[in-house]
């Protein structure tokens, strides 16, 4: 009768308590204590209840869970439970009330209190709740819906102290008390006693194959057959914990059977062993082995396979380790212990005092004692190991000494040694040189060969029988005596050693500083150290192509095909499988030994630390392949802290926030991976480390979305991870109507600042008019009144002296002459005169452009065709006699250059805007002055240009090559037409009374 689950392996090597790694949490580490009993809930968090109070741990942070203020007295929890759905049931010890986490908040349930203190709880396969309270009249409590029910021995449950409760696999209901184990078979509602146990205080267990066990006085022994059902197999119980008073026993997965007793620590029934066999299968860790205590109260085992124990002072970790270590092999060698991995599949370790040789499958056994400091090891080509000290070298073979001798140069330290393809023993001494006991004699090698630095250091044996070894610093040799090859090694910076190892496919590979070369036909490729962690002490490359390395924190694999992507592309980062300490590895790899890892026969790898050496098989590495589980466990705004929160709307105002998440992965929680983004801020994933709070500042109202995924230590992802959506309202001055007030309050300045403006440009070319219009006046005055006048008295006075010359005088008929040319000088100036004075008249703009087409002396005439567009309207006279001279200049352009058939003038009278636009069909006007706006030398479109701006005008030249030019004119309504003048000055007398308003 075997106590192993399917599921375990046979192949696998069996697991001792020494080969789990272990951590602890205690008082003086502000963990909880004492720890009474634990669970792991839904999300991922394992659940305490302990002597302080209830907490949820994860793996890092242990958390208080305090009841909702206002809902009476926090009493420190006898018990918790995980239910299926997620809720996390406790029960208060004193006062014996049932509280319910849920929704982030710890609430006392409304349902009556347990009578008496519970001591056990359960979900039965139905959903319901069971409660065992202790009292001599043991009573189980059953909740369904809202309603508790009693059993007690009215249901035909024992009158007795209630120990344990466990609900079996086929969803009965057991209950072991002080004398007797009861069970309450699927859908019943009465016990039937399975066992009389008299004073026996058994507590009831489950193994993987769904046999309930009792763990009693008498031992630890099966009540049922597999799945809860039949006959249990015959055989004597386990010679388990044998107190009147001990904790909750517990099955592993594997099937192994741990049990917290009282006063010796955690005993441990191992899967494999067998009833009727020796004790020796039992083990157990106390307080001497490193427990938090000896006193534990309950085992628990997570969903990742951790192995975890509540005792008196704290809270332990078991966790199955890859590297497993060897009670013998704790005496290491000064310079790390010497490895040896022999023809035979032997595995031979040079420790301190001891040599010891590991058979395939075996454990260490001493083959040497009380020797002192081996310094190298090699395998002669008859199989006898050569073990090299300080003063001599021992030849051991088939279980004995078969000789020892005597090494010369005793100053110098051996640093490694091999035989060459002849059978010669050669060893290394560094400053030493290099010596070969050839023929019962050592001979120097190569002293000083060729002038050059000597400093041999490692060596080995490759596939063709050659010696490689580490002639200096920075070169390696192959020799096949008496020739040897010389290789570069470039390291980058001097390095103390490195590290040879010899592929079975004739590579040769070399570690150290510098990283990782492969040596191969001729050529060396190199993986930079910076591509991988740091400096390599050890090479292994196993029959699976795989190549692990020791670092100085972890042992890495790296698979055939990366390494060959690594070696052929420089910038590729191989991804690897790393062991480190949360894998057993209790110290660093040694980095003074001359290989720090071997692999014996049987497939196993061995490891020399600084502490002693340690084996793993990589075909059973323990792996979970599991993601982390990923929980929000708050969100801290302001003065408000929101426990597991969903979907939040937060204050207005709210600017920064703290987010506190965890990421549940127990195995080795400080090496997982996280990348959070708070989507809506972010714009990429941020990394935080080993920290575990996201802080924020400067939010702005809107919609967030705060996400958060990790990866285990074995690079396993949860991309879904955990998510909380929170929403910041905004305040009045952060709120769209503010920001659409702000605005429509700056679009209505824009437009009065328009308005101001345009009223003041109005005002000023008004201004500017009436100046003008009053100038003309002036000057056509003052020409009417002085210069006409006297010009036209001169004329009287002279005609009449000419009136008194006699006829047919020739001074006469030159006096008459001259008189004649002062009548038209008159006549002149009268019509200039007239001119300014018709400024003041309305501006007929369609008669003005008709006179000035006739004045523009086309030769021969062309037809001039005036369209008016629109309801034709009186335009300023300014601006109708400015329009004019603008049109007066393109219409002589047109007879001058354009070789046009025809001109059209079309006159637009809109409400909005006044134009004036000019086309002809002659050869236009070339593109390079269409371009710069004017003919070098010629000023006319400028001048074109100056007058349209100066009555707020825009004027536009558009030509294409032998299809003629189009001038157009806009002029604003409100500066064209004389009808507009009171209006648009309307603004600019209000101004102007109050001295706002330039006035000209």
């Amino acid at each position: 009768m075997l106590l192993h689950a399917s599921a375990a392996s046979a192949a696998e090597p069996v697991r001792r308590l020494a080969h789990y790694t272990h951590q602890r949490w205690t008082e003086e580490g502000e963990a909880p204590a004492p720890v009474l009993a634990m669970d792991q809930g839904r999300d991922g968090y394992l659940w305490l209840a302990t002597g302080v109070g209830l907490f949820r741990f994860d793996g890092i942070n242990f958390e208080p869970i305090d009841i909702e203020p206002g809902q009476g007295r926090q009493d420190p929890p006898s018990a918790v439970l995980a239910a299926r759905n997620g809720d996390i049931w406790t029960s208060l010890g004193e006062t014996h009330r049932f509280a319910v986490y849920r929704d982030g908040a710890l609430r006392a349930s409304a349902l009556p209190a347990a009578p008496n203190r519970v001591v056990a709880m359960a979900e039965g396969k139905d959903g319901a709740i069971w409660a065992l309270t202790a009292r001599f009249d043991a009573e189980l409590l059953r909740l369904r819906g809202d309603r508790w029910r009693a059993f007690n021995a009215a249901q035909g449950l024992p009158r007795d102290d209630a120990l344990s409760l466990l609900v079996a696999a086929d969803g009965a209901v057991w209950v072991s008390l002080s004398n007797s184990v009861a069970r309450l078979p699927p859908g019943a509602e009465r016990f039937e006693v399975v066992r009389r146990t008299p004073r026996a205080n058994g507590m009831l267990s489950q193994d993987p194959l769904g046999r309930v066990w009792l763990s009693a006085r008498t031992g630890s022994y099966p009540l049922t057959g597999p799945g809860g059902h039949g006959p249990p197999p015959a055989g004597p119980p386990y010679r388990t914990d044998d107190a009147q008073i001990r904790g909750a026993p517990r099955f592993d997965r594997a099937g192994n059977l741990w049990i917290a007793t009282r006063y010796g620590g955690v005993q441990r029934v191992a899967a494999a062993g067998a009833f009727g066999r020796s004790s020796r299968l039992i083990e157990t860790l106390g307080d001497r082995d490193g427990l938090s205590s000896d006193l534990t109260n309950q085992v628990f085992e997570d969903r990742e396979g951790n192995i975890w124990i509540g005792s008196e002072k704290g809270l332990d970790k078991l966790r199955p380790a890859t590297l497993r270590s060897e009670p013998l092999l704790n005496h290491p060698a000064a310079f790390g212990d010497k490895l040896l991995s022999a023809s035979d599949g032997s595995v031979y370790v040079g420790e301190a005092d001891t040599i010891y040789r590991i058979a395939p499958g075996g454990a260490p056994k001493p083959i040497l004692r009380g020797v002192r400091e081996p310094q190298s090891l090699c395998e002669a080509p008859d199989g006898a190991v050569w073990i090299a000290f300080a003063t001599r070298v021992a030849v051991w073979k088939d279980g004995r000494t078969l000789r020892t001798f005597n090494r010369p140069d005793t100053d110098s330290i051996i640093y490694d040694c091999a035989f060459d393809r002849r059978g010669d023993f050669w060893i290394s001494a560094a400053a030493g040189g290099l010596l070969r006991h050839h023929q019962g004699r050592w001979e120097a090698m190569f002293a000083q060969a060729d002038g050059e630095r000597f400093h041999p250091m490692t060596m080995v044996r490759d596939a063709d029988g050659r010696l490689v070894l580490q002639w200096a610093l920075r070169r390696l040799a192959w020799v096949d005596y008496p020739t040897r090859t010389f290789r570069g090694l470039d390291l980058g910076r001097d390095a103390t050693a490195v590290t040879l190892y010899p592929a079975a496919n004739g590579d040769v590979l070399a570690a150290g500083d510098f990283g990782l070369s492969r040596f191969r036909d001729g050529r060396v490729d190199t993986i930079r150290a910076g591509a991988l962690r740091g400096r390599i002490s050890g090479v292994v490359q196993t029959p699976q192509g795989d190549t692990w390395l020791a670092y100085p924190r972890a042992l890495v694999r790296l698979g055939a095909q990366d390494l060959e992507r690594a070696f052929a592309r420089r910038a590729f980062s191989p991804p690897d499988l790393s062991l480190g300490f949360g894998d057993g590895l209790t110290s660093r790899p040694h980095s003074h030994t001359q290989r720090a890892l071997v692999q014996g026969g049987d497939g196993r790898i061995w490891v020399a630390t600084e502490t002693g050496t340690l084996w793993m098989d990589p075909r059973h590495i323990a792996r979970t392949h599991l993601p982390p589980d990923v929980a929000i466990r708050s969100l801290a705004a302001g003065d408000h802290l929101y426990r597991d929160p969903a979907d939040l709307r937060l204050k207005k105002a709210t600017s920064s926030l703290e987010i506190d998440y965890a990421v549940l992965s127990f195995a080795d929680p400080r090496q997982v991976s996280v990348r959070y983004k708070l989507e809506g801020f972010d714009r990429d994933w941020v990394d935080p480390g080993a920290r575990r709070q996201a802080f924020y500042t400067n939010l702005k109202p809107g919609k967030y979305r705060f996400h958060v995924i990790a990866a285990s230590n074995e690079g396993v992802w949860n991309r879904t991870g955990a998510a909380v959506a929170f929403d910041i309202p905004p305040t009045f001055l952060q709120s769209r109507w503010f920001l659409a007030l702000c605005i429509g309050l700056t679009l209505a300045l824009l437009w009065l600042f328009y308005r101001l403006r345009l009223a003041q440009l109005e005002q000023r070319i008004h201004v500017g008019h009436e100046a003008r219009l009053s100038e003309r006046e002036r000057i056509a005055r003052e020409l009417h009144d002085t210069l006409l006048q006297s010009v036209q008295g001169l004329v009287l006075r002279f005609q009449s002296v000419a009136n008194k010359m006699p006829p047919g005088d020739q001074s006469r008929d030159l006096l008459e002459s001259a008189l004649k040319r002062a009548d038209d000088v008159i006549v002149d100036g009268r019509n200039r005169v007239r001119d300014l004075r018709m400024a003041e008249s309305p501006g007929d703009l369609p008669a003005i452009l008709e006179e000035r087409g006739a004045a523009a002396g086309f030769d021969p005439p062309i037809p001039i065709h005036i369209i008016t567009e629109g309801v034709a309207r009186t335009v300023h006279p300014l601006v109708a006699a400015e329009i004019g001279r603008v049109a007066g200049e393109a219409l002589f352009n047109i007879a001058r250059h354009a070789k046009a058939q025809s001109v059209e003038v079309s006159i637009g009278f809109t409400d909005h805007q006044l134009s004036v636009r000019i086309r002809d069909d002659g050869v236009g006007i070339p593109q390079e002055v269409v371009v710069k706006g004017h003919k070098p030398g010629h000023f006319g479109l400028v001048g074109m240009r100056e007058r349209a701006q100066r009555i707020g005008g825009a004027l536009s030249i558009e030509s294409r090559p032998g299809a003629g030019a189009e001038i157009t004119l806009k002029l604003p309504a409100r500066l064209a037409y004389a009808d507009k003048a009171p209006a648009r000055s309307r603004l600019s007398n209000f101004l102007r009374r109050f001295g706002r308003a330039p006035v000209a």
